[in-house]
């Protein structure tokens, strides 16, 4: 499935679907009572001690989908957008050097004020179609 916003991902599943690789899903591996969500969109996870739970069980891993690859370049070259869970990735994202985390001077942004909108939301509102 293409999208936009996703940076290489799609090209990725697309290939390993292709050459037949074996792949992983960490979904499948769980018992049902053990699943959790792993979007970056849902606001319901608690984050614990820099982990995050989903009804009380530890998330595996946090999918940024829909949180352009571009703005979290932009926010590791020290432009200060938030997107959700921003800090927790920043802490993971600089684990081991510290020191080259960014150190925010300007105003907070939201990622929704400064994302660009895909072609089909701009055509939509070049033809002042509301969606």
């Amino acid at each position: 499935i293409l999208y936009s916003g996703a940076g290489e991902q799609p090209l990725l599943n697309y290939m390993v679907m292709k050459t037949g690789l074996n792949s992983y899903n960490f979904a499948y591996s769980l018992p049902d009572g053990d699943k959790t969500g792993c979007c970056v969109s849902s606001k319901h996870f608690e984050e614990q001690d820099r982990i995050l739970y989903d009804k009380g069980n530890r998330l595996t891993y946090i999918h940024y989908i829909g949180v352009p690859p571009d703005l979290i370049r932009r926010v590791c070259a020290g432009e200060n957008i938030d997107f959700p869970y921003r800090d927790l990735f920043l802490h993971y994202r600089y684990l081991r050097e510290p020191e080259k985390r960014p150190i925010f001077t300007e105003p907070l942004k939201s990622y929704t004020e400064v994302s660009t909108p895909n072609l089909l939301k701009r055509v939509w509102r070049r033809l002042r179609i509301n969606v």
